[in-house]
Formats: C-alpha cells, structure tokens, sequence
C-alpha cells in the first residue's frame, strides 16, 4: 500500500560528501525508496563510494548537465513519487514519510514542500529560512519552494514535462512554476532536508547567470521585471549597505570580486550548456 518514492540525485566529484547523502536515504523509516545516482564520470573517488551501497542505482556515464541528469532520471524512475536531492545534500530524519503523509492526506495536491535548513561542509546547521504557502504570484516573483524539500506526483510530471535545460540555474524553479499552473501545491511547516552551504556552488561561481536566467524564464510566465530585480537586487544591495555600515570592506570587496568573475564567466559559457 505504500508508493514507491524515487529519489534522483545528480552527481559529479562529489566524493566528499555523497556517502553522507545516500545514506540520510537509507536511514529513513519510509520502507519503499528507489535511489537514483547519476554521474558523469567522477574522479575523486565517488564511484568507489556510491559502489559500497548496492542498493543505490548507479548510472555512469550521464549526461554532463545537472539538467540533462535530472531528466535521465526521472525518465528511469518506477516511483509514483519523485524528488532529487542534490549529491551534497541531505534528508532529515523522517522526511519521506511525513512527504507521502502529506500528498496520500491530499489527492488533489501534486507537491508537498517545506522549510529550507542550511548546513555546512561539515554538516553543521548554521541556519533556516521559513517559507510558505505561496500564491502563483509570489512563487513567479520570489520562488518559495526548496527544491531539497520538494516531493513530485508522477502524473504532474508526465503532464507539464521534465525539466527545461535552457535554465540550468533555475530549473527547479521553472518546474514548480509549470506544475503549480496546473495541480495545488501544498506547503508544510517542518524541515525535511539540509542544504550544504559550500565553495564552489553554481549559485555561488554563476551569480550573474542567475540573474539573466531567471529574468528570461519569468518573462516567459508573464512575470514582470521589478518584482523580481527588488528581489534579487535589493537583498544583495541591503546586504552591501549592511557590510558597509559595518566596515566589512575586505568581505564587499570579495563579494564584488566574486560577481566580476561571475559575469566573465558569463562571457564565455553563455551559447554553451557548462553547468
């Protein structure tokens, strides 16, 4: 009676950190998970360590692209149920099982999410941000769901299509927003998974990108241009005020730094799918 949950996880040298990933899957108490892992030819050693768990279901060499893993993935997934965890992240205790709760206690809703709770590289928590039930106004302008803490009906996917691989830094957000154009959403005040704050993220290294993505890809939904640019924009611009009244200029010069090289970046990946 319980439906099989699958759980795609992308992945490439993330050697560091995908042991304890596939195992938050395996510790949880929800007895029907089908674990998908998704690399494109690792050489940190993730392969030796994705092969000590025989359950997990390895498929190498994917696709480059995040985008394109997660689309291999959900199209070999067997789950009525689907979510990916990213191969630095984690499941919290539980999170599985409160999920199908929520979507078998709502037939009508095709996603359950929740909170956000950030950790470190070393796995320690070092915040959390709420979010909420939003409406498809403020989910066009500010997003609202955590793609970590997201489960997906199978039939929403199969109805709106798989991820778009034109934005492969908004993808998730692109998915939800097509999905919650069709089927409920629903959000639930709990923490299901952690995300892993650390150097070398895409969100870190393609900030500009970012931007241009999520401007086209709102644009396409109807989304108007201030909403967003206030708040994208105004965060970062509070933010800077904040370092500067503070006299944490050697932190804005790095920040600063850290966008500069984000928009030479953009420069020279901009006609290609290098994400």
């Amino acid at each position: 009676m319980n439906p099989l949950v699958s759980i795609v996880t992308p992945s490439f040298n993330t050697g560091a950190f995908i042991e304890a990933s596939i195992q938050s899957v395996e510790q949880q108490d929800y007895p029907c998970i089908e674990h998908i892992v998704l690399d494109s030819g690792s050489t940190d050693g993730t392969l030796d360590v994705v092969a000590r768990h025989p359950a997990v279901l390895l498929v190498t060499p994917a696709p480059q692209s995040v985008s394109e893993k997660m689309n291999l993935g959900f199209s070999k997934a067997r789950g009525e149920i689907v979510a990916w965890m990213n191969a630095d992240d984690l499941y919290l205790p539980g999170a599985i099982s409160k999920a199908v709760d929520a979507l078998t206690r709502n037939p009508g809703v095709a996603v359950v999410y929740c909170n956000s709770l950030q950790v470190d590289e070393r796995g320690v928590e070092i915040g959390r941000e709420r979010t909420k039930q939003a409406s498809w106004q403020e989910m066009l302008a500010h997003g609202y769901i955590p793609a970590g803490s997201a489960f997906v009906r199978r039939e929403a996917l199969e109805r709106v299509g798989l991820v778009d691989t034109r934005y492969p830094l908004v993808q998730d957000w692109d998915l939800f927003l097509r999905i919650s154009k069709q089927f409920p959403t629903l959000y639930i005040d709990d923490w299901w998974s952690a995300f892993r704050i650390r150097q070398g993220q895409r969100s870190d290294l393609y900030t500009h990108d970012f931007w241009i993505q999520a401007r086209k890809m709102t644009k396409e939904h109807g989304g108007g241009f201030f909403p967003l640019f206030q708040d994208y924009w105004g965060t970062k611009l509070g933010r800077a005020g904040r370092m500067v009244r503070n006299g944490e200029f050697r932190r804005l010069r790095s920040k600063l730094s850290k966008y500069i090289l984000s928009v030479a970046r953009h420069q020279v990946i901009r006609n290609k799918s290098d994400y």
